[in-house]
């Protein structure tokens, strides 16, 4: 199974929920789902915002060599689970004809911030709301992959 995050430009808030939610996971014994992250409208080949690699590095999570990835549509076609993280994102996905039921808003309904070119301690706030929806997040995901193993 793989678990795609997605936000705008891929060097802040989706490559910090992917590699959080990989050490979430595994500190949790969950080995067999891969986690990726892309940007609808990332430039291929940007660094990762060092503030997102700051804010990562203080849960001994680390981002530095993260590399921004423009989302394509193969990355669609290989994702059991796109978690997004604006509704705007779920939306432009759903018109483009990706299954709703395949997109995840992390903290519904407003999502998460973007904390692009802000402070340490907006990047604080965000790494944290990020990391306080995976109990959701999990519980749909898992949910879900029951209900498709099932038929």
């Amino acid at each position: 199974m793989l678990v795609y995050f997605i936000c705008t430009g891929n060097t802040c808030r989706s490559p910090m929920a992917a590699a959080l939610y990989y050490k979430h996971l595994n500190d949790n014994g969950i080995n067999y789902i891969q986690v990726e992250s892309g940007g609808l409208g990332a430039y291929e080949g940007d660094q990762v915002s060092a503030n997102a690699v700051t804010v990562c590095k203080e849960l001994n999570v680390d981002i530095s060599n993260h590399i921004a990835h423009r989302l394509k549509g193969k990355d669609l076609i290989k994702s059991s689970f796109l978690v997004v993280m604006e509704p705007v994102h779920q939306q432009i996905l759903v018109e483009a004809g990706v299954d709703p039921h395949q997109v995840y808003l992390l903290n519904p309904p407003h999502g998460i911030p973007d904390p692009y070119q802000k402070d340490l301690d907006e990047f604080r706030k965000v790494r944290d709301q990020i990391v306080a929806a995976f109990e959701d997040l999990d519980h749909t995901l898992f949910t879900q992959a029951k209900e498709a193993w099932a038929k």
